[in-house]
């Protein structure tokens, strides 16, 4: 009987240690509280924190720089100004080198002595297929054309356009006697201009009274050349 009876309490022993696995599960551990914990859920959970605020902080930083109109205008405004900035004069003095090797010397001089001495030369140019004839001006003329012709037209209707437009004609008209440009070199004539112009390309002829064109675009000129030759 004594057997029996030892062998109930051994039963009773495993009856418990089966329960207390089955509520805390295998290795789990007890608390001061008395609650179940798990040291490993724990350590993840501490260690995943950090990372997902660091994550947090990126994504905010990420879209208030996004959303900001003050930063993104203030970095549009820093592309401008460098767009904007002035060329200094060692650059100036690159430009005109490049400019000035690729132009008609002989051209240049007889714009410069027109432009200088207000003369009026017969002269013939080519230019991308067309046959340009008429009476070399200097710009003083060219401009005082137009200025004439828009004070007529605008004046007494639409005084504001005239003086836009005859600030537009002064405008281009170069300084009398001007040898040495911004470069700090001598100055180079980019506009050519004539008047009683008769223009030629392809069998058709086109008459104007004034006419402005890039002397860097003249294939060849002619001196003395008139349309009806």
């Amino acid at each position: 009987m004594n057997k029996d009876i030892e062998r109930g309490k051994v039963e009773d022993v495993n009856i418990e240690n089966r329960e207390t696995t089955s509520v805390y599960g295998r290795g789990g551990r007890r608390d001061p509280g008395g609650r179940p914990g798990n040291n490993n859920a724990e350590e993840s959970d501490t260690k995943s924190t950090p990372n997902a605020a660091n994550t947090e902080e990126t994504d905010v930083s990420a879209n208030a720089d996004r959303a900001d109109p003050a930063a993104q205008a203030l970095q549009g405004s820093s592309k401008v100004d460098s767009a904007l900035r002035l060329p200094s004069r060692s650059e100036l003095r690159n430009l005109w080198l490049k400019e000035y090797g690729e132009q008609d010397y002989a051209l240049q001089m007889w714009t410069r002595v027109v432009e200088q001495q207000d003369l009026e030369i017969e002269m013939m140019l080519q230019m991308h297929g067309m046959l340009i004839f008429g009476l070399m001006v200097s710009t003083q003329r060219y401009a005082q054309f137009y200025i004439d012709l828009n004070e007529e037209l605008h004046r007494e209707n639409e005084p504001e356009t005239a003086d836009a437009l005859r600030d537009y004609y002064t405008a281009l008209i170069p300084p009398q006697d001007q040898e040495i440009g911004p470069e700090g070199l001598p100055v180079i004539f980019r506009y050519i201009h004539m008047r009683d112009v008769t223009i030629m390309n392809g069998g058709h002829k086109i008459k104007v009274p004034y006419w402005r064109g890039k002397i860097g675009a003249v294939d060849a000129f002619v001196v003395g050349a008139t349309a009806e030759e």
